[in-house]
């Protein structure tokens, strides 16, 4: 082999080009093209990005089932749904590099965040996070609710997609969420935004529903509902 520094260098790299490196399991020299590194980087999360975690989209019922790093709908299926029709997800509770994360996702409740093709970024949904609960089912899965702002494309079966705050949408005002778990008709919001915010509220099956707003202060407010529910109501 010669030297490598008698080799040209290329100034124009695209995804099918190769390098060469050597198998771990066999010490086989073999050709990795760096498209197929860079899925691999994608498909194991390597490269860690402040407020980003990876997924891979499990549209299959496999003999093991649901699996550990991945995102799917409660049935499984889905692929090709466009990202303006999701509206739940059930999440792993460990990201593609297989760390727990649990506790990071569930602050993200109440702002908006994204969910985006990682090997196509024009295909994401911008959403609210309305909620993040684990299955009662499947433990090491969460249940996550959203509320749509802005989308295009469609989901693709097998690809890895990030999840994330997009603080573009949300960084300039501040939100409150408030949930109501047990059924009553006066709902008392301490939510401290120095502002008398608009509100917006749905029941337990995300149906939005009306109530007279009585503001307190600009850190509180009551609503007034014709019958008692359970829910949330979001504050911004």
């Amino acid at each position: 082999m010669a030297r490598l520094s008698s080799y040209p260098t290329d100034q124009n790299i695209v995804g099918p080009d190769k390098v060469i490196g050597t198998d771990n399991a066999g010490a086989i020299t073999k050709n990795y093209t760096l498209a197929g590194i860079s899925d691999w980087m994608n498909s194991e999360g390597t490269i860690g990005i402040v407020g980003q975690t990876n997924y891979f989209f499990q549209t299959v019922n496999g003999e093991e089932g649901r699996l550990p790093g991945t995102i799917s709908f409660e049935a499984y299926g889905g692929a090709n749904t466009p990202f303006a029709q999701v509206r739940t997800l059930r999440f792993s509770q460990d990201s593609a590099a297989g760390t727990e994360i649990t506790q990071y996702i569930e602050t993200l409740v109440g702002r908006a965040v994204f969910l985006a093709r990682l090997d196509n970024l024009n295909n994401f949904g911008i959403y609210t996070f309305l909620s993040y609960t684990q299955s009662l089912s499947e433990p090491e899965f969460y249940d996550a609710q959203f509320s749509l702002q802005v989308s295009n494309g469609e989901m693709v079966a097998d690809k890895n997609y990030g999840f994330g705050i997009y603080p573009e949408l949300g960084a300039n005002d501040k939100t409150f969420v408030y949930v109501e778990e047990t059924p009553t008709a006066v709902w008392e919001i301490t939510h401290n935004l120095g502002k008398y915010p608009s509100v917006s509220i749905v029941d337990e099956n995300l149906n939005a529903v009306v109530a007279d707003i009585e503001y307190i202060d600009t850190g509180s407010l009551r609503l007034l509902f014709s019958i008692p529910f359970a829910g949330q109501a979001f504050m911004n």
